[in-house]
């Protein structure tokens, strides 16, 4: 099985905050770690740790998404991160790079190339501001499809009450992302915010062919009916395992027990197939990597 929604972060970001974010300009992760009524749900690991979680889950490979960063400098700083993790255990981690595609997004793709890394995300076109930088979004999405790399979106769900980190994506994004770059393989986290119901609409499944969807945070913002429902919308195939790790998604539940117990939910409260579970834990992804 493979997780291929999880993150790491420099301990800093937690310890220290108010310090971090400050010196390096990036409001939005204040407002997760430190959010206004004092509880977050963003949690921190290291990787001994996350190799633990992932052995006690029977996950095999987790994948090492970046973070929708203000700043560039903040990119490469987290990637440095996932290098030494990916070096620490190659066969149990595959990192997507943290790109700010503001700012010479073929210099960091490169880089992230000559790391190792596999693919792009996770980005966020409203933080990241895609309505301004469109013409680097689209230099950074033509690259991708170049190179066949995955291109993991965050998705804020349409309709929602609001929570701590919650800004609106505007679907129509994504929309113009499938349809200009059609090779390009985009994975839109969160369920894609609901779009699979989108797909409903035969012209909109046509233009979102190559478009997939994440199982990442599913405990915070869906009933597990949700896996056959949009399976009945757009095909086992489209749909990815993620948990969101090491994101708290089970509030009141052990940290290290995070993964295991996205598994358990899937087997416990889902009518899925055993070819339906092979498709969605690990198939699925590793024909988008084409491992």
């Amino acid at each position: 099985m493979i997780d291929s929604h999880t993150h790491c972060f420099p301990p800093e970001l937690f310890t220290n905050p108010n310090s971090w974010t400050r010196k390096h300009m990036e409001s939005q992760w204040l407002h997760l770690v430190k959010p206004r009524d004092g509880f977050s749900i963003q949690g921190w690991s290291h990787k001994e740790a996350m190799i633990s979680s992932m052995d006690k889950a029977g996950i095999s490979k987790a994948i090492l998404l970046g973070w929708y960063w203000e700043h560039r400098n903040s990119c490469e700083k987290h990637n440095e991160l996932m290098k030494e993790w990916i070096d620490f255990a190659p066969n149990r981690f595959i990192a997507f790079a943290a790109i700010n595609p503001s700012q010479s997004p073929i210099e960091q793709l490169e880089f992230a190339k000559s790391l190792g890394f596999k693919g792009v995300g996770e980005l966020h076109p409203s933080i990241q501001n895609y309505s301004q930088y469109k013409k680097q979004w689209n230099i950074l999405c033509e690259w991708c499809s170049d190179a066949s790399w995955p291109l993991n979106l965050h998705v804020t769900e349409g309709l929602n009450e609001k929570h701590p980190g919650y800004i609106k994506t505007d679907f129509d994004i994504y929309l113009e992302l499938a349809k200009n770059f059609p090779k390009l393989k985009i994975i839109l986290a969160h369920w894609g915010g609901g779009i699979p119901f989108y797909e409903c609409n035969p012209r909109i499944k046509a233009i979102l062919k190559n478009v997939y969807y994440d199982t990442a945070a599913t405990p915070l913002l869906y009933d597990y009916k949700v896996f056959r429902h949009v399976i009945n919308m757009v095909g086992v195939e489209k749909i990815i395992f993620g948990t969101d790790f090491p994101l708290k998604s089970f509030i009141n539940e052990n940290d290290s027990m995070q993964i295991n117990l996205a598994i358990n939910k899937i087997d416990n409260e889902t009518d899925l197939n055993d070819s339906e579970k092979d498709a969605i834990f690990s198939k699925n992804i590793l024909n988008i990597l084409n491992y």
